[in-house]
């Protein structure tokens, strides 16, 4: 049976791969943006626009059909939640959370780490709460008032060619352009994710029954030195290092690795980061 399926946000990132990966599948997709983003779709998907800050926007676009999913990749607060919902007829419901939300972070997080039922949720916006605290509040409200069939997906840093952020990008230009950084965490192990990846999970968890909390991550971690050492080898140019370079786009994140055995349990299979990385990187390299 094909599926009709509603993505909130995917039009960049790993959106655009998870909107790849459903029409692969063969589902009916409607994507809903604010309009402001070409896509490369064609007649391939359905185009809403709406305003999700704005509620009688979404009562007036999103209330008029029935959706076996919904992705949502821009629900950043209880509050997004609460007013989607209100408004909003589907099977089942897939948000896009982070691995920010895991008050400490340490070798092996596994999804117990944070138990978004542990506390009475809030309705908060953005304004009101830090980013980590926002998505703490989204699986929080989707665990305690909107539990029906709904998963929500902890990713750590995504990353691709197609990364509009262009955090690990700034690393890799700056040892080409032998600009100076300065690097708080240069030896940190930390956990990454491809953007395609990461749509095809999404896609995955679509057909899926699983629901709660769950994490998403390539196999192995990897530290920003390792990095470097390898845009080096590459390119012949040492790091520049120092304490009044520009700050590096991961600072302040501390070591950590992300345990995905819950969702490889439940039938997906991640990727070993070391078959991989370096690849971007050659990309990266070149593109600078």
């Amino acid at each position: 049976m094909t599926q009709n399926v509603l993505v909130l946000g995917g039009t960049r990132f790993f959106g655009k791969h998870l909107v790849n990966e459903l029409l692969t599948q063969g589902a009916n997709v409607t994507i809903a943006t604010r309009g402001k983003t070409p896509d490369s779709f064609g007649p391939k998907v359905t185009r809403l626009i709406f305003d999700r800050e704005d509620e009688d926007s979404i009562r007036s676009v999103l209330t008029k059909e029935t959706y076996d999913v919904i992705y949502d990749n821009i629900a950043y607060t209880s509050n997004d939640i609460d007013i989607l919902m209100r408004h909003v007829t589907t099977e089942r419901y897939i948000v896009t959370s982070s691995m920010s939300v895991y008050p400490t972070f340490h070798d092996n997080l596994v999804e117990k780490d944070f138990d978004p039922t542990a506390h009475a949720y809030r309705l908060v916006t953005s304004e009101q709460v830090n980013y980590a605290e926002g998505k703490r509040s989204v699986e929080e409200i989707l665990s305690q008032k909107y539990s029906q069939n709904s998963a929500f997906v902890r990713f750590p840093y995504v990353v691709g060619i197609d990364d509009y952020t262009k955090r690990l990008s700034f690393y890799i230009q700056s040892v080409c352009k032998k600009k100076a950084m300065f690097i708080d965490n240069l030896s940190h192990q930390m956990s990454f994710i491809d953007s395609k990846e990461a749509g095809k999970f999404l896609a995955f968890l679509g057909t899926s029954s699983f629901t709660g909390p769950v994490n998403a991550a390539a196999k192995g971690t990897l530290s920003l030195a390792e990095i470097l050492a390898y845009v080096s080898k590459e390119t012949g140019i040492d790091p520049l290092l120092s304490p009044t370079g520009e700050a590096g786009k991961y600072n302040g994140t501390p070591e950590y690795s992300i345990n995905v055995a819950l969702a490889e349990a439940n039938g997906f299979q991640f990727s070993q980061l070391s078959d991989w990385i370096y690849s971007l990187c050659d990309q990266e390299i070149k593109n600078a």
